[in-house]
This record gives structure tokens, C-alpha cells and sequence, in this order.
């Protein structure tokens, strides 16, 4: 039987246990918030959203993924910025780990179109089902084999790091200017703006919820 440890920042993190159920049955899965001692008992180690950097990547089993076209789009908040800047398509880049942050080699990439009735929540509740599904799809591809990618080629760029008071709007702005910024904030850290020394907070979500993205195309690096 398969092995995968999920490693997260804290056990409250484990919020895709469906997921898990509906793409890894069959696969012994075990989750944690260090990383396991003898992680080449593993068959792979996925580092789940995990905010600390991993120093000893000698085990070629530890993988990531980040949602960007790596190498664009690094650092923070890829669901918000993917949106937030009007990009065509959303990217989910599975990757080896590196010492560098998000530097690894691309195993694989997936990718939707991003329709105008996509919201970051969507987003993040498909980029967390995907990200699962390629876990499963990478079992498969490198069973019994060392898995591989590609180097990281083309354009760096890094994505600076969110606050909470960047969701703030001025009130002054057109609507059109801000309707990406509404569609890229979330429930939980919502766009908002001042009146009269009240705060309101502004929550937008399309009439009709989106299906999962039926374009998604998943393109492995290997060379097998």
C-alpha cells in the first residue's frame, strides 16, 4: 500500500478530508504538523500551504504546490493576485522541494481558465481538490520510480506579502476598477471600506455557484 504524509502547519489546517476520501482510497495517508523522522518510509511528503522552510530536502519524496505559472508569481497570495490582476488562467505548479522557496523542479502544472463568475473562494476550494488529485495522479506516474521535473525556466517574479488592510477600497474608485479586487478578497479577510467612522465590509458571490473548471489540463515535466 501507497504512503503519503501530509505535513501542515497545524491540525485545525485539516480541512480536506474529502478530498483525501474521494482521491487517495486505498492510499495509507497520515497528517502531521513535523515532518516524520524516516520520511523515506514514505512514498511521498507533501508540504500542505506549510509556512516553514524545510532545510533538509535531501529525501527526493518532498514535494509542494504552488498555485502560480512558476517561476511567476512566488511569494504570497497567488489565489488573490491570480485574480486580482486579470490573469487568464489559474495555475497549480507541483513542484520538488528546494532550499529556495518555491524553486523545486516542476513535476506538474494544472490549469483552468478563470471565468468571470470565479471567485477566490471557488478557486481555493478547487485549487485544494486539485492539488489532491495530483497527489494521486503523481503516485500513479512515478510508481516504483524516482520521481522527476523539469528546471524552472522563464520570467521570475514574486508576489509581496498581504495584509489584512490592503482589502481596504477607497470609495472615490469606479466600480469596474475594484470588481476584480471584490472577487479576489474572502469571507474571512473581506474587502471593505470606512463611512463615517463605521467599517462595512463587502462579501460578493455570483447568483449561480460555477461547477469545477471542466477545461482543466494537467501537463506532467518528466521525461518519461
Amino acid at each position: 500500500m501507497k504512503r503519503v504524509f501530509f505535513l501542515i502547519n497545524g491540525l485545525d489546517e485539516f480541512d480536506f478530508l474529502k478530498h483525501v476520501e474521494k482521491y487517495l482510497s486505498g492510499v495509507s495517508v497520515t497528517v502531521g504538523d513535523s515532518l516524520p523522522q524516516h520520511a523515506n518510509e514514505y512514498d511521498l511528503i507533501v508540504l500542505w500551504s506549510y509556512r516553514k522552510i524545510i532545510r533538509d530536502v535531501s529525501s527526493k519524496n518532498i514535494i509542494l504546490f504552488h498555485s502560480t505559472n512558476l517561476p511567476e508569481g512566488k511569494g504570497w497570495a497567488p489565489i488573490y493576485y491570480s485574480i486580482s490582476s486579470g490573469q487568464k488562467y489559474f495555475t497549480i505548479s507541483g513542484i520538488l522541494a528546494d532550499e529556495k522557496v518555491d524553486s523545486g523542479d516542476i513535476i506538474v502544472k494544472a490549469r483552468f481558465k478563470i471565468k468571470d463568475n470565479y471567485t477566490a473562494e471557488h478557486i481555493r476550494n478547487w485549487d485544494d481538490e486539485i492539488s489532491v488529485m495530483l497527489v494521486k495522479k503523481i503516485l500513479q506516474r512515478f510508481a516504483n520510480k524516482k520521481i522527476k521535473g523539469k528546471k524552472q525556466i522563464g520570467r521570475e517574479t514574486t508576489n509581496p506579502r498581504r495584509r489584512p488592510e490592503d482589502n481596504k477600497i477607497d470609495r472615490k474608485s469606479r466600480f469596474d476598477e475594484i470588481i476584480n479586487h471584490l472577487r479576489a478578497c474572502e469571507k474571512n479577510h473581506p474587502a471593505f471600506f470606512y463611512y463615517k467612522k463605521t467599517k462595512y465590509n463587502i462579501i460578493i458571490e455570483p447568483d449561480i455557484r460555477p461547477e469545477f473548471p471542466s477545461d482543466l489540463k494537467i501537463v506532467f515535466y518528466d521525461s518519461t
